[in-house]
């Protein structure tokens, strides 16, 4: 179980999903962030279809190479298209991790929350689309066991077909790898 909790115990880390609706048909208030240049809903919408994971841990210490897996994460689009329900599971292991995210109409920006099996804690996520780039970047604030605070960023790249997923915790020390997948969609299943 313990070699198990070491081999998932990045993905506690990793993922990012969660949301709240974007408000469509309402003239914005004054204090009511501007409506982003692309529509939040074709976004999220990109994401939907059961995917494969090949995902790489890269390894924190010299000498040592990288742990690899694979897995299978199914994501449905839910409430009228507003929400996308993620679902995670890593071949092998008892690792399952579930997501919800989607455009929040309070900041102009998606929010999303994560859970897992391999933390008590629920995660609270923050993302930004950089239609240019076709990229979603998260952060988050982790609270670790010991109390102390740790920022994760995450990139998601959108390239049809495949999605770029990347996980980093900014430390003092600098930036530091978690894991990196590779999502492959099965066809048929957007």
């Amino acid at each position: 179980m313990k070699s198990m909790l070491k081999f998932a115990a990045p993905l506690a880390l990793a993922f990012a999903a969660g949301g709240a609706a974007w408000a469509q048909d309402q003239a914005p208030a004054a204090t009511t962030p501007a409506a982003p240049a692309f529509d939040p809903l074709t976004v999220m919408a990109m994401e939907a279809g059961t995917w494969d994971a090949a995902i790489t841990f890269p390894s924190q210490e010299e000498g040592v190479p990288a742990r690899t897996a694979r897995g299978v994460q199914v994501n449905e689009l839910r409430s009228g298209g507003m929400w996308m329900l993620n679902r995670f599971s890593v071949d092998g292991t008892p690792y399952e991790g579930t997501g919800v995210w989607g455009a929040d109409r309070t900041t102009g920006r998606f929010s999303g929350i994560w859970v897992d099996n391999n933390d008590a804690q629920i995660r609270m996520d923050d993302g930004r689309w950089d239609p240019a780039t076709q990229t979603m970047t998260w952060s988050a604030d982790m609270v670790q066991p010991d109390g102390r605070h740790m920022r994760l960023l995450t990139t998601e790249t959108f390239r049809g077909n495949q999605r770029d997923f990347r996980v980093t915790a900014l430390t003092r020390r600098g930036e530091v790898p978690l894991v990196e997948i590779v999502f492959t969609r099965r066809p048929g299943t957007s």
